[in-house]
């Protein structure tokens, strides 16, 4: 992690949870969450102004995704139902690994000082002609605090709705505390 960090910033803390999941037969952390403090490209501090950019740069990437919360919510447990039913628990976990377009959950300004993403993404794992695939729930933030533009990321395994919920709540109050 702190090595993919230093090349947007400075990893700020890190958490791994105690609770494991199965995945593929093996036990794997249900969550990961970890804070990394992005270099700034001006002399001076950051900004709600550099908060705004980075919306709307990030809003431009989620552009052509369709997202779930204009859905209804069967339509939206459906969905998250078909994940779950094509999640192979029984292929190999090691090999070459592709990821799917990520599904977008939800998109919104906590405050003026930040902002959240929650989205569902699968990685495909092949080896030997097996597949294995396996969802997480992914929350990000980025959150202007005491002059500095902070990242944070919040993974948990996807075993259902749940998890999203879970996420969206904790990504949430993360960005809340830290804006303050």
């Amino acid at each position: 992690m702190r090595r993919v960090a230093t090349q947007f910033g400075t990893l700020s803390g890190c958490f791994v949870s105690d609770e494991k999941t199965q995945v593929n037969g093996a036990n794997y952390p249900l969550e990961v969450a970890f804070a990394v403090a992005l270099f700034h490209e001006d002399s001076g501090p950051s900004t709600t102004a550099d908060v705004d950019k980075l919306y709307v740069t990030t809003e431009r990437r989620w552009e052509n995704a369709q997202p779930l919360w204009n859905q209804n919510k069967a339509a939206y447990e459906r969905y998250v139902e078909e994940l779950v039913r094509k999640t192979s628990p029984n292929a190999s976990q090691t090999g070459s690994m592709s990821m799917d377009q990520p599904v977008l959950v939800s998109m919104q300004r906590v405050n003026s000082s930040a902002y959240t993403v929650v989205s569902i993404r699968r990685r495909k794992i092949s080896k030997g002609g097996n597949t294995f695939s396996f969802d997480t729930s992914e929350g990000a933030a980025i959150v202007l605090s005491k002059g500095s533009l902070v990242r944070l990321t919040i993974q948990r395994q996807f075993r259902g709705q749940g998890d999203v919920d879970a996420v969206k709540s904790e990504i949430t109050a993360w960005a809340f505390s830290l804006a303050k």
